[in-house]
């Protein structure tokens, strides 16, 4: 059986107020399941790993933007625009595939 937490302050500890409702102990009246997460679910972890990787590497991206624009190189330029979109786009929207997109970007960089 799963551990629940309070999805607000992530606490494991519930008084209970009557058969389907619960307080929290940071005060909120806990009624529906969506009020609850199951606790280090190892799936949040991973969205929430991904998501710092995706954010350090557009961070890269943009320095990677700024050194092609001094050295004018045109190419690499749409090249690293083209996946820096693929990082926003993912940011977004995390459901899609990070993969996915980059190859439909990479894709229509091509054709360019």
């Amino acid at each position: 059986m799963r551990k629940l937490v309070c999805k607000y302050c992530r606490n494991a500890e519930f008084y209970v107020l009557n058969v389907n409702e619960t307080l929290c102990k940071c005060g909120v009246r806990l009624t529906k399941l969506s009020d609850y997460l199951s606790e280090d679910s190892p799936k949040w972890r991973g969205d929430q790993k991904r998501q710092a990787e995706v954010i350090s590497k557009i961070s890269l991206l943009k320095r990677e933007i700024d050194k092609c624009l001094d050295e004018r190189d045109q190419e690499r330029f749409k090249k690293l625009t083209y996946e820096l979109r693929a990082c926003q786009l993912y940011l977004n929207d995390p459901k899609t595939r990070f993969k996915e997109r980059l190859n439909h970007i990479g894709k229509l960089a091509a054709d360019i």
